[in-house]
């Protein structure tokens, strides 16, 4: 039996913590107050379209310093902006001991990076989560697709990364290990980023982005500037548990395709990813959240391109107008239901 900490229990590690703790894995859930004591008064509720509901207990803290003993391997699942104060909490517990690793769930290009700085590469394991998971109601957690699945893969030899995907694997998760922890989190930074600033920015639906030409464009764009700083980082695009990202990225670069030709072989992907349910970035907009994981997504591909001395417009654009809005520098009236000024703001970045 592994002992595992979840540190950060929103959507994605209640879920996995929660698969965990069905299978028999001893589990420590670290939250926020209203949702650990509904969790500890009366279960974790998971559903699943094609499985039977279960609802478990897992044991629940709202602070880590109410933390002791050992843990095999702690989940990080906070939001990019929350990892630094997450570092702080885990150092001063301190909860990393010789055997202990690290392993990040989160979204986006960074996240891995401050977490060796702290603890060393050697106590660090890439992760990612492809699987469509919502909150109807506090203490429920609903997988809406039976897709998807994680990924694991080593910051460094001799990690347990098998040992841990083993679990994941016998808790009903589909868990691939990749040999390379750049490509898989890159590769999932293209799933991440397509119709999720551009939504947010026009409070339109990721469906709508699709439906519209222009704005289609753009979404394509955004993924070729980020093929290209994957390509000059030696970086490759892999399959990820239910989505060919290795196939979109080689249909994003057939440059020699007609643009005609090329949406209609990406919309059915594109356009059913999120369908008609709003992206995480519009989420935070929309509850006011000034610290937002933009920084993370287009804006590191924007930061690579700068290093690597490669334009980035759609994702300079894209970032730009999403950060104004979230610190309150730009009115989101003015862009709401306004594609042409995005598009311009586009145009206007790739002749700067």
């Amino acid at each position: 039996m592994l002992n595992i900490l979840v540190v950060g229990a929103g959507a994605i590690g209640c879920f996995v913590g929660g698969r965990l703790a069905a299978a028999g894995q001893q589990v420590t859930l670290v939250g926020r107050p209203a949702l650990m004591h509904k969790i500890a008064a009366e279960g974790l509720a998971l559903r699943h379209p094609t499985q039977p509901a279960l609802t478990v207990t897992p044991h629940t803290v709202t602070d880590m310093t109410q933390l002791s003993g050992h843990y095999d391997f702690i989940l990080v699942a906070v939001k990019a902006p929350s990892t630094a104060e997450v570092i702080e909490q885990i150092a001063s517990a301190p909860l990393i001991q010789t055997d202990s690793y690290l392993v990040s769930l989160q979204n986006g290009i960074g996240n891995e990076e401050l977490l060796a700085d702290a603890f060393g590469p050697q106590r660090v394991i890439a992760g990612t989560v492809t699987i469509p998971i919502g909150v109807p109601e506090v203490g429920v957690i609903e997988v809406s697709k039976d897709k998807g699945g994680l990924g694991l893969a080593a910051l460094a030899a001799g990690q347990p990364v098998n040992q841990l995907a083993a679990a994941l694997n016998e808790a009903g998760l589909t868990t691939p290990v990749y040999d390379d922890w750049r490509a898989m989190k890159w590769s999932k930074l293209l799933l991440n980023i397509i119709n999720n600033a551009s939504s947010a920015i026009l409070d339109e639906k990721p469906a709508d982005i699709i439906a519209n030409t222009n704005l289609f464009n753009l979404e394509i764009a955004a993924l070729q500037e980020g093929l290209a700083v994957m390509r000059a980082l030696g970086v490759e695009a892999v399959k990820l548990p239910g989505y060919p990202v290795d196939w979109l990225a080689r249909l994003i670069r057939a440059y020699w395709l007609p643009p005609a030709l090329k949406r209609a072989a990406l919309r059915p992907s594109m356009a059913g990813g999120r369908g008609s349910k709003m992206p995480s970035l519009h989420i935070d907009l929309e509850a006011g959240r000034s610290e937002t994981e933009i920084m993370v997504l287009n804006g590191a591909i924007v930061a690579a391109g700068q290093k690597l001395g490669l334009a980035t417009p759609a994702n300079l654009a894209l970032t730009e107008i999403y950060n104004g809005l979230a610190i309150g520098r730009l009115a989101w009236s003015d862009y709401r239901h306004q594609p042409d000024k995005l598009l311009e703001a586009a145009a206007n970045a790739s002749r700067r």
